[in-house]
């Protein structure tokens, strides 16, 4: 093929490239083929299949790629062409909502200062909530740590603690957990710059740092041979402490500092993130003898296997557990329990802060209808101006989107207000509550709480201005009239299913924050069996190479209450193993000739705690029969006393005609001790538990004088025999500083303190739901009236009394009252339900407060109806009916 016949077969392959390519670039084409087929013809010697295959092939790849080129540009032509377009209009809506909030300006304030309202009480909660129970953990998979202890029911004990024999016979023999150490908590004597202060300790086992996947930030951890009862005394620093007492030195590292009179090797500095195990100052080896048993006393950590639940794990420790039994009878009443370490440190707050969540919500969703009222009543005020752009063909998402535009635009501003005044309550708020939980816990902002704040804010946008919108652009076009004596029957329909709504949920609001202030209340009047007033209260712990037996103990005990007794501002002092509210100690007993428990009876833990002579004076806890210890009980065997309380009496002398004479004992081969007094029960574990059986003992029966708390009663208040207290305990040993130190005033207001916070946020959310409900109605009722101007003119004009015209519009306000009142009390009566499990001091379904409240809500949504009513009946019908 040659010549022209060539020329015409190339031409029809031109046709797959794009006209406008041809149009340009064809007749250069063709050139370049004419002087491409000469050259093969003289080369190959004709143009045979391969040339044209090979034509063919390069024609289409080439045409392709141009086709491409061509769509590629048309896409990048008509999305700059729609992006301009559709940026150009929402400039415009932006800027016509800004004229129209500079128009009205009291309604646009109004709306972002509630905006503003129901979002910072979110923001703030959500803070909390996001601290306790959504920040992940800074450790390698922290959702495979479990917390790890042990619970006797029979014990009547939900925690025990975990024994070491028991742990080292799990690490030994599970199957499910990759890890598991043992720590606890406690504080030495600190002996720097020849004085003494209270430093705080973790004493943990060697494989601690494994099971969180923690490294020390410089040295090392401990070895498995320090973590022996006669290893080396080593220890590590916590970063706080390396800063503040060696200056972030390095050269800190194999240095030497005395815990209680011991020399300490530092080994390490400890990460950061250490702190979230225990604000400690300094780790050290547990040191605990692997056949030893010293009770239950101490915290697991384990780390579970690869695709482990909670439950296979907490099955396969029970099995283990329970395979200890031939040689450790114990394991049949006690058991392993595995949580995760937020519901084992947080269950008890979780509720709470969830009904919190559920408050500042209902908060959101009254303030969010009453926007949408405000929006319903300015549409109606806008009818004209949107009639007219319907009656022009704007179409109606046009108008919808425009509309949407305002109320967004709204949203953020309140939002971004509220989000600040959140940010800014919240801190304070979290700054008094950070020391009251674990220290992992904390309430820095993060990307979740800012997501959560957006969410909230677009979501309450488009639920106060979707409905308004849709409701405003439905008109169709022609101008409205004038004349209508009332608004459209399904815009006030809308508007009356938002007030009884709001109603509704304020009314539950009400009654769940009546409940738990109530509780609070009756909590805080609950008589806790000792007084708190003028009474301080502190810990000493004598170090054991200065002390190292009961009798120098007891020799210093006798002599630090007679210099505090010396003090002229001390009315009485006393020293005790655990004072009420703080610390727990206790044993088994049995009494003499007492029937033996029934099978599965529960056998209580007995409260022990050892006293001195003038505890019960300075504590003020009455004696209801005997006497109170004197310096000589406890002295000799013969001597052994105890004091038992009332609920003590019923668990376990139930059978004796008199307590008082009664012998009892902690085991058959444990010498007995006599009863010699009867003391009134004490609240030792707060005011919303019940007394447990307790037994007091002398302090000479103690086997453990070492860790001592003081109380002193003093005659000008608890502060004011601090300072010579602390001198008189210098001058007595400089090595054994005060601890701890505190009124027992302050003592029992911590132990309410979770409590009262969320009641007093719920009575506060509370007092905000039931003020922006009242708003919402007086603002309807307000509303009804003056759409109902010229209708209420026409009825007094043809002899309607004042009266009567003032009955009805008060009439019409309360039947939206009632219906929301009965929703709101059947919601009420469900939420009492869910919120039962934190009340201890009231009912969830307290008649009392159901009245209250309820009459509360009526009788301020009654004055919000009369202020609308009393106008209503003095309208001048003449003057009303010429203004139309």
């Amino acid at each position: 093929m040659r010549g022209r016949a060539a020329r015409r077969v190339y031409r029809a392959l031109l046709l797959l490239f794009p006209r406008p390519f041809r149009e340009e670039r064809g007749r250069e084409l063709e050139r370049v083929f004419d002087d491409m087929c000469a050259e093969w013809e003289t080369r190959e010697g004709g143009l045979g299949p391969a040339f044209w295959a090979r034509t063919a092939w390069d024609t289409a790849g080439a045409a392709a790629g141009e086709w491409t080129s061509l769509a590629a540009g048309a896409a990048r032509s008509v999305t700059t062409q729609r992006v301009g377009e559709e940026m150009s209009i929402f400039v415009g809506d932006v800027l016509y909502a800004l004229r129209q909030f500079v128009r009205q300006p009291l309604y646009a304030a109004t709306i972002v200062l509630l905006m503003m309202v129901g979002i910072a009480g979110n923001a703030a909660v959500f803070r909390i909530y996001n601290g306790l129970f959504l920040r992940p953990l800074p450790f390698e998979s922290a959702e495979r740590l479990v917390d790890m202890d042990e619970t006797a029911p029979r014990w009547d004990l939900e925690w025990v603690g975990i024994a070491y024999p028991d742990f080292i016979e799990w690490r030994r023999s599970n199957r499910t957990l990759e890890g598991m150490a043992v720590y606890t908590t406690g504080g030495a004597n600190f002996a720097a710059a020849g004085a003494a202060e209270r430093v705080d300790l973790v004493q943990a086992t060697h494989d601690l740092d494994d099971v969180l996947g923690m490294a020390p930030s410089l040295g090392r951890f401990f070895t498995e041979a320090e973590d022996q009862p006669d290893g080396p005394r080593v220890a590590l620093l916590s970063n706080g402490f390396w800063t503040e007492t060696f200056a972030r030195s390095p050269d800190a590292i194999g240095r030497t500092l005395t815990l209680d009179g011991e020399p300490h090797e530092i080994v390490g500095v400890l990460p950061p993130a250490a702190r979230f195990v225990d604000e400690a100052d300094l780790w050290v080896p547990l040191r605990e003898a692997a056949d030893g048993d010293t009770g239950w006393y101490l915290n697991g950590i384990g780390r579970l296997g690869a695709g482990v639940t909670i439950e296979q794990a907490a099955a396969d420790l029970l099995a283990v557990h329970q395979g200890m039994l031939p040689g450790r009878e114990v394991n049949s009443i006690t058991s392993p329990v595995l949580h995760s370490l937020r519901d084992r440190y947080l269950g008890d707050v979780r509720l709470g802060s969830g009904f919190l969540l559920a408050a500042v919500g209902i908060v959101l969703l009254i303030a969010c209808a009453n926007i949408a009222g405000l929006m319903f009543a300015r549409s109606m005020a806008r009818e004209s101006e949107i009639a007219v752009r319907r009656a022009l063909g704007a179409q109606r998402m046009r108008i919808v989107r425009q509309l949407l535009t305002e109320s967004t635009l709204l949203a953020l501003v309140g939002g971004g207000l509220g989000a600040t005044l959140g940010i800014w309550g919240s801190g304070a708020l979290t700054g008094t509550i950070a020391e009251r939980f674990p220290p992992w816990v904390t309430f820095d902002l993060d990307l979740r709480f800012l997501a959560f704040t957006l969410a909230v804010t677009g979501a309450a946008a488009v639920l106060f201005g979707l409905t308004p919108a849709l409701q405003a652009s439905r008109r169709e076009g022609g101008l409205p009239s004038s004349s209508r004596a009332t608004a459209s029957a399904s815009r006030r329909r809308g508007m009356s299913l938002l007030v009884t709504t709001e109603v509704a949920l304020a009314l539950v609001l009400l009654v769940v924050g009546g409940l738990s202030a109530l509780d609070v209340w009756r909590l805080g009047r609950v008589d806790p069996g000792f007084r708190v007033d003028d009474v301080a209260a502190y810990r000493l712990q004598l170090p054991e190479a200065r002390y190292p037996d009961r009798d120098a103990g007891l020799a210093f005990i006798d002599e630090h209450l007679r210099r505090l007794r010396s003090l002229p501002e001390v009315e009485s002092a006393t020293v005790a193993s655990a004072l009420p509210l703080s610390g727990h100690w206790g044993w088994f007993f049995e009494a003499e000739n007492a029937p033996p428990r029934g099978e599965g009876e529960a056998d209580p833990v007995v409260l022990t705690r050892f006293v001195t002579p003038g505890y019960f004076e300075t504590m003020d806890v009455a004696l209801l029969a005997g006497r109170a210890f004197d310096e000589f009980d406890g002295r000799e065997e013969g001597s052994m006393v105890v004091i038992v309380d009332e609920a003590f009496v019923r668990s376990h002398l139930a059978h004796a005609a008199d307590p008082v004479g009664a012998r009892i004992r902690t085991g058959s081969d444990d010498p007995w001790y006599t009863v010699i007094g009867l003391a009134r029960d004490v609240r030792h574990y707060g005011l919303d538990e019940d007394p447990r059986p307790g037994v007091y003992q002398p302090m000479r029966q103690s086997p453990y004088v070492r860790s001592m708390q003081v109380a002193v009663r003093a005659s000008g208040g608890a502060a004011a025999a601090l300072a010579s207290t602390r001198a008189a305990t210098a001058e007595q040993d400089a090595e054994v500083p005060l601890h701890n130190v505190s009124s027992m005033t302050e003592i029992l207001d911590r132990s309410l303190w979770t409590r009262r916070a969320t009641s007093w946020l719920i009575a506060t959310f509370s007092g905000v739901a039931l003020l922006l409900a009242t708003a919402g109605l007086y603002g309807v009722i307000s509303y009804s009236v003056g759409e109902r101007t010229r209708e209420i003119s026409i009825r007094m004009a043809v002899g309607a009394r004042h009266a009567q015209v003032g009955r009805q519009v008060v009439r019409d306000g309360m039947t939206l009252v009632g219906v929301g009142v009965v929703l709101g009390l059947v919601l009420s009566l469900a939420a009492a339900r869910l919120v039962s499990g934190i009340l201890v001091g009231v009912s969830a379904t307290d008649p009392a407060v159901y009245a209250a409240v309820t009459g509360l809500l009526v009788v301020v949504a009654g004055m919000a109806n009369y202020f609308p009513a009393r106008r209503a009946a003095s309208l001048d019908p003449i003057r009303a009916l010429r203004s139309e």
